[in-house]
């Protein structure tokens, strides 16, 4: 009995210790279902398919449109013809792929399909792939987290049994009627950023708007944040409460409110989690309840687990917590304790708080920071209340314009003269509608605030990705800090307010030295304090670029990219079946690693698959893109290269035209020596005029061959016939005119690299290049098959 009353003691002790049971339970829960998920995830061995038709049929989730096609988002996903088994096979492959739909796109609309409708379609059937790029965006990551892994497209609709989840198709109907009120209220740019705001909906954003906010850290802006959720919420609020509706009513209509509207706009991770912890708060009041942010965070998070446990892997489910700790636990440490800070300074510092703990989700996602993004939302959030307020009273008055009621209240009113019916036209246009023109007037100065933001020097910091196990130290420093932080100021506020209470209850004390005492050590505290907080960001923020060379997948073209000793190379950058390869590839590239300038790119030739990268580069030079100080091209290719080096001045880079024998060297031990084509060579192919480049650093040499032919390999040859250690295998892979088994077996290369499109129209690499290489049993990389190719460089 003894035994089991000091155990019963013990566990009691212990429950009386742990404060937030449920905080705690909700995040290991959390924690191991994001490792169990992220694990799964990561270990899909799913290789890259050829692209199948046959038809497919699912239950309809959801329906968008965008470009004039209709994409279906099926569940439910069976494959109905034979052509299709392997897509069987890997559906069945999993526990996570089982429930995995699939996402269709058909030409025009989709008569007759509702949310809950079972289709059948027929189209062309993949996977979305994985990122093969460091930086690149992960589709296949971003489309699980939703719940889809396969796609769709070009797709013509079977059959449909026309059925439908009543309350998913009425939400929908619902968002696509306040979305055509939009866009018949306000141009076209306005609108797709209202219903970006309003309805959660960024299919119609206008692409420089989207990025302009992101560069400018007001991304969050566009998405249905917490923020979003609670000034609908203090909107309701505000209203019930000027009708004669009792207190209690007025929460419970709210949370009625809120759900309904989380409905139409899909319940976004963020979203749900601001209805859940506002549902919390509203009946801690009706019970007179205090109210815990954490601890609601905590319910939240269980609720998201249960319903929709994918969302753990959304960047944007991570970032919409984080800020509610950073609320909760860092927002404190800037407080004068016992004073009210004015509603400027608490803005600034709580835009402070949030920036310093979503930093590493900051980071790991776009690359970069926007250094003045908290003096920026000082202004910018609280403005988010007045556009929702015009927003939804623009709706309102659209609707009512086109409603019959309005119609025939100006029929009665005017018995439809010629001045009514004008009158009324002219309101049905827009022209009138005093809240599009406020709407209007609020984004141009948003745009206008966040154009002058980043025109101040430094405004963007490009940082580099940092690692999972940097990441969590960062984390547990800065809220290890606050914790402590803000028992150390209590504990000095309690001293005070004892020394006050003396005072008031002994006239005669004198409290002189405990005084000083105390203002010293908040001196001291406040410098150690803030020099933790600074170290550790600044130790975060520090970037050690590791000694590489990587041949990046940019689908059937070539890019390779040298780093050594703090310094940048490239050789070509460009693709034919992969658009926007700068955009997509190049620039997030450059961004993952930290980089902000190349300091020399050769160039082989000026085909589209080895320079249509590095055009879209230099022409986006000066706006943001990445600088290159220096383009190294063949002076026997001046003329074919007039588009690049006319954009190369412009871009303020400089052009140097090479030849056979140049030696570009740099004091960091690294030296790229051109080896063909001579000054006085005379070709009509492009491709025996590539520029063959023969680098050495740390005791490796690799020969970059672009796409040169047998003639430039007996020059090669004549430079050097030495194994060497990195071939960059000429044109492809291809074995017409080039790749010949002599020059080959001269070199012996221990690594061969192909860079090319998965399964490209040339058949690239060609089986002769492939024989000939595995009869030297040299080990073969094939960016079509690997992605990006990496060696170190020691």
């Amino acid at each position: 009995m003894r035994r089991l009353t000091r155990l019963s003691r013990m566990f009691a002790c212990a429950k009386k210790k742990i404060k937030r049971p449920i905080m705690w339970l909700a995040l290991v829960l959390t924690a191991f279902m994001l490792m169990a998920l992220d694990t799964a995830e990561r270990h899909l061995n799913i290789p890259r398919h050829s692209t199948v038709e046959g038809e497919v049929c699912g239950v309809v989730a959801d329906i968008e449109y965008k470009n004039d096609k209709a994409y279906l988002y099926l569940k439910d996903v069976e494959f109905v013809s034979d052509e299709l088994r392997d897509f069987k096979d890997i559906k069945s492959s999993s526990f996570l792929c089982r429930k995995m739909g699939l996402v269709c796109s058909i030409d025009g609309e989709a008569a007759d399909v509702f949310i809950g409708s079972r289709v059948i379609v027929h189209g062309k059937v993949n996977v979305y792939d994985r990122a093969t790029n460091p930086g690149e965006f992960d589709s296949r990551r971003y489309y699980i987290s939703k719940g889809y892994l396969f796609k769709a497209y070009s797709c013509e609709l079977i059959s449909s049994d026309h059925k439908r989840k009543l309350a998913a198709d009425i939400s929908y109907r619902i968002s696509e009627r306040v979305g055509s009120l939009i866009d018949r209220s306000l141009n076209e740019k306005d609108a797709g950023m209202m219903k970006a705001v309003l309805l959660a909906d960024k299919s119609d954003l206008d692409k420089d708007t989207k990025d302009l906010y992101k560069d400018a850290g007001a991304g969050h802006l566009l998405a249905i944040s917490g923020l979003h959720i609670t000034m609908f919420a203090a909107l309701i609020l505000y209203i019930l409460k000027k009708t004669p509706i009792n207190l209690k009513a007025d929460y419970i209509i709210t949370i009625l409110f809120l759900y309904g509207y989380g409905f139409v706009i899909g319940f976004s991770a963020s979203a749900l989690r601001a209805i859940v912890m506002f549902t919390i708060m509203c009946i801690g009041k009706i019970f007179n309840k205090s109210y815990d942010s954490l601890t609601a965070m905590a319910v939240a998070l269980l609720v998201t687990i249960l319903f929709r446990p994918l969302y753990v892997l959304q960047t944007g489910f991570l970032m919409s917590y984080l800020a509610i700790i950073a609320i909760a636990v860092v927002l404190p440490i800037f407080a004068i304790i016992g004073k009210k800070s004015g509603a400027l300074v608490s803005s600034f510092t709580m835009s402070t708080s949030v920036s310093m703990t979503t930093l590493p989700m900051i980071v790991n996602s776009y690359y970069k920071i926007p250094l003045y993004a908290p003096l920026l939302n000082i202004i910018l959030v609280p403005g988010m209340s007045v556009l929702l307020m015009l927003g939804i009273l623009c709706v309102c008055m659209r609707a009512v314009i086109e409603s019959a009621v309005f119609i025939n209240a100006c029929k009665l009113l005017f018995a439809w003269s010629f001045i009514s019916k004008n009158v009324y036209v002219f309101l049905l246009e827009g022209k009138f509608n005093v809240f599009a023109i406020g709407i209007h007037l609020f984004l141009e100065i948003y745009e206008w605030l966040m154009n002058i933001e980043l025109s101040w020097p430094r405004a963007i910091i490009t940082t580099g990705a940092r690692g999972l196990f940097r990441c969590l130290l960062y984390e547990f420093i800065l809220l290890a800090s606050a914790v402590i932080i803000r028992k150390i100021k209590l504990a000095l506020w309690r001293k005070d307010k004892l020394i006050n209470n003396r005072i008031r209850l002994h006239p005669s004390y004198n409290p002189t030295k405990e005084i000083r005492d105390i203002r010293r050590k908040r001196v001291v505290f406040t410098i150690v304090s803030t020099a933790v907080l600074i170290l550790n960001i600044a130790s975060f923020l520090v970037y050690w670029r590791k000694d590489k060379i990587e041949f990046l997948d940019v689908g059937q073209g070539l890019c390779a990219c040298i780093q050594y000793k703090g310094k940048v190379y490239c050789y070509d950058g460009g693709s034919t079946d992969r658009k926007n390869v700068d955009e997509y590839v190049l620039s997030p590239y450059f961004a993952y690693y930290g980089i902000e300038s190349v300091d020399a790119w050769f160039i082989s030739h000026e085909d589209a698959d080895h320079t249509s990268g590095i055009k879209g580069l230099l022409e986006d030079n000066g706006r943001g893109s990445i600088e290159i100080k220096e383009i190294i091209i063949p002076r026997v290719l001046e003329e074919q290269f007039s588009t690049i080096t006319s954009d190369a001045e412009d871009a303020g880079t400089e052009v140097i035209y090479s030849k056979a024998g140049d030696v570009f060297s740099s004091d960091d031990g690294i030296s790229f020596t051109v080896l063909s084509p001579e000054e006085d060579f005379v070709s009509d192919d492009s491709n025996a005029c590539s520029l063959v480049v023969y680098m050495q650093a740390a005791d490796t040499d690799v020969l970059f061959m672009g796409d040169a032919d047998v003639m430039a390999e007996e020059k090669v040859l004549s430079f050097m016939s030495e194994p060497i250690d990195i071939l960059q295998v000429a044109h492809h892979g291809s074995a017409n005119n080039t790749n010949s088994e002599y020059f080959l077996r001269t070199l012996n290369p221990r690594i061969s690299v192909i860079s090319c499109g998965f399964n490209n129209i040339y058949g690239h690499p060609h089986r002769e290049t492939l024989e000939r290489l595995n009869a030297l049993n040299t080990n073969v990389f094939r960016t079509d098959q690997s992605g990006t190719v990496l060696f170190w460089l020691f």
